[in-house]
């Protein structure tokens, strides 16, 4: 079966179908979504509707999203964040903010666990280092964790001893799952990328060959820009999409 993972949506509508769309061609047939659906981006309630749409695996929380269970989360968003995020609350349907609530904090699979930040904190903390992979190895179910929240593509493998961790910088770029080692894999931002490339990035798994494919989608983000100018979103935030941060 393969698979389509994607995380950090973040409203981004015009990011989310161009790879949806990358994926299909793909011949994904199931999706696993990391978190934050809202937040950053115009397009929250369209966002969420589509991601409910989808065949999925696994749909989890993420620290935009937990807002509307979490208000006190606030406390660690700044200026920009936090003004985005009341855009996208303001617009939301009683039904998509109850889906986003109710979200779990984590999921598991066949041979997977799905979540946005580590096993230790599923939330809030971001997954980045090797020492986060041996300490939290006995935390995670699956050859597989997937997350999100850092808005980087990469992806850690090895045992509760030996790992190492690689940045992804190639465009569908394909690497082969090893039976011998587990994985922490991470497949990007669909909606805010911050590697200094504009595309946006998802993934997909193929479990018969075992094997993890990253992808890099272009988009038009000035469609994306057009429509947070109307909404008076801050205007860092509207220029960092042209530049992938």
């Amino acid at each position: 079966m393969r698979i389509g993972v994607i995380s950090d949506v973040h409203g981004n509508l015009e990011a989310l179908e161009a790879c949806l769309a990358a994926l299909r061609e793909a011949g994904v047939q199931k999706y696993i979504q990391c978190g934050d659906l809202i937040g950053y981006g115009p397009d929250a309630q369209a966002c969420v509707e589509r991601v409910r749409q989808l065949p999925l695996l696994a749909s989890v929380m993420g620290n935009h999203d937990a807002i509307l269970a979490f208000p006190s989360l606030g406390n660690f968003f700044n200026y920009e964040a936090k003004q985005a995020l009341e855009e996208s609350l303001s617009g939301l349907s009683k039904d998509v903010a109850n889906y986003l609530q109710t979200l779990p904090a984590s999921a598991q699979g066949e041979n997977f666990t799905a979540l946005h930040g580590t096993p230790l904190d599923p939330i809030k903390e971001y997954f980045h280092s090797m020492d986060q992979f041996n300490g939290y190895y006995k935390m995670w179910q699956g050859q597989v964790l997937f997350v999100g929240h850092t808005h980087l593509q990469f992806y850690i493998k090895g045992s509760p001893t030996t790992c190492h961790m690689y940045l992804n910088q190639k465009d569908d770029h394909t690497i082969r799952l090893q039976k011998s080692c587990r994985y922490v894999i991470n497949p990007g931002a669909v909606g805010k990328p911050r590697d200094h490339n504009a595309y946006a990035a998802c993934g997909w798994w193929d479990t018969d060959e075992n094997t993890f494919t990253f992808l890099r989608e272009p988009y038009d983000f000035t469609l994306t820009q057009e429509k947070m100018r109307a909404k008076h979103y801050p205007e860092f935030l509207i220029e960092s999409l042209a530049y992938g941060l």
